[in-house]
């Protein structure tokens, strides 16, 4: 009884053990998601850029306006 115990626990380990990703593959879901997230990373590049640009047209715009007001 006690040697079906102990196999049994042993057994239990080794499946506790084995359960889960292997480092492959959480490497293929890392790639993955990443590649998901190229286009959307890429919008977000795209519209800081755009709002940079603006506020230095406008930061322009006043100082040109500011030197005819003088």
């Amino acid at each position: 009884m006690k040697n079906i115990f102990f196999l049994l626990g042993i057994t239990f380990m080794l499946s506790l053990s084995a359960c889960g990703p292997s480092q492959k593959e959480m490497d293929e879901q890392k790639r993955i998601d990443d590649s998901l997230m190229e286009k959307e990373r890429n919008v977000a590049i795209d519209n800081a850029n755009a709002l940079l640009s603006d506020t230095t047209t406008t930061k322009d715009t006043m100082a040109t306006i500011e030197t005819k007001t003088k």
